[in-house]
């Protein structure tokens, strides 16, 4: 096989010098340029390859990093290339060594979601008063299932390449025994994923050598909310993730939630959906997805208080659907939902808290406060 390589950066060097030493003919680094914009170039001593001397057959593997890979694969294919594989971001570090299985074929018939979010756990530890998951108002423990999961993750790769994040949330993930398993399976099923647990981590523990090794295999980082509890325990999470190798990344302090829902469903759907930050949040659900969390989670808070907000059928996806292939899906997934009219443009604040079961009231989540 001959192969030219498509990025630039460290990744370009470790790439290139890999290829010299393998059974894999090198043609060089294609560079490419968009005005002022370097999207792929080499280094000192490295190769220029020539496009205009390469075949239909020859191969071109993107070592590009992960926010470009959807941009590569479209310019590639302008190109005429059409045998593409990619060689995931996080063997840029050290302890990842190359082979050649290390590198994932594309489809290049196929799109790339940008984004997915799935429930590990629903219930949570914290309960944060007025929870945009309800996770707070849950009293029994409600775990993902994972045969499910691994079906869906399944029927998501004959939709879509790749997947460029996938956050495993909840709720709590860390409540659920088996969060190695779903960290796992998600990497074996997108190598190109950037791969965050969301978790308040106050749960965290040095003996979940399962969860952090697994983790540290497969370049899983955590994302932690600085909720005022965290704040006093991040110390403690930095040194076990440091110990295991695994990123830690932490947002900002959280010192207030914001009431979102507007029960009368007088809200103009396409100017809720313009301004909405979830908007391009798909959540994964068993068997279906949706654009955002609302439309599937919509039910516990119904339960709860019987307040009756109805979910329009067309709001949540079959995966399954006869027909559905990922540009379709993504068409669907880019627009407003009926259910946007139940979400406020203009939200209300309040101090963070606590509030689990026996102390939330509905008003909580009401943006008028009543």
């Amino acid at each position: 096989m001959r192969a030219a390589l498509y990025g630039k950066g460290a990744l370009i060097r470790k790439t290139y010098e890999y290829l010299e030493r393998s059974g894999v003919e090198n043609l060089g680094v294609l560079e490419d340029r968009v005005e002022d914009l370097v999207l792929s170039e080499g280094y000192p001593g490295a190769r220029q390859a020539d496009e205009s001397t390469m075949d239909p057959d020859d191969a071109v593997i993107l070592v590009a990093e992960n926010a470009w890979l959807s941009f590569a694969v479209k310019r590639l294919c302008a190109a005429g290339f059409e045998r593409i594989c990619y060689l995931p971001y996080y063997y840029e570090e050290e302890g990842y060594e190359i082979s050649d299985d290390s590198f994932v074929w594309i489809d290049p018939t196929l799109p790339r979601l940008e984004y997915i979010e799935y429930h590990v756990a629903w219930n949570c530890n914290l309960k944060c008063k007025g929870c945009t998951h309800f996770s707070n108002i849950l009293e029994k423990e409600i775990f993902g299932d994972f045969d499910q999961f691994c079906k869906d993750l399944q029927r998501l790769q004959e939709l879509f390449w790749g997947i460029y994040k996938i956050r495993l949330m909840g709720g709590e993930p860390l409540l659920n025994p088996q969060l190695a398993h779903f960290v796992a399976a998600a990497r074996s099923a997108f190598p190109d994923a950037d791969i965050r647990v969301v978790s308040n981590g106050l749960l965290l523990r040095e003996d979940m050598e399962d969860v952090l090794d697994t983790m540290a295999a497969c370049d899983a980082g955590f994302d932690v909310s600085m909720y005022p509890p965290t704040r006093h325990a991040i110390s403690g999470m930095d040194k076990i993730c440091r110990k295991h190798g695994v990123k830690l990344f932490v947002t900002p302090e959280v010192n207030e939630f914001r009431a979102f829902l507007d029960f009368d469903g007088a809200q103009k759907p396409e100017e809720v959906y313009a301004s909405c930050p979830a908007r391009h949040c798909a959540f994964l659900g068993a068997g279906v997805i949706s654009t955002c969390s609302m439309p599937q989670l919509i039910p516990i808070l119904n339960e709860r208080y019987s307040c009756g907000i109805p979910v329009d059928p067309g709001d949540i996806i079959d995966l399954y659907e006869e027909g559905l292939d990922g540009e379709e899906l993504l068409k669907r997934l880019r627009r407003p939902m009926a259910f946007c009219r139940f979400c406020a443009k203009e939200q209300r604040s309040f101090p963070w808290e606590p509030a689990g079961p026996g102390k939330a009231v509905l008003a909580d989540w009401s943006v008028y406060g009543e």
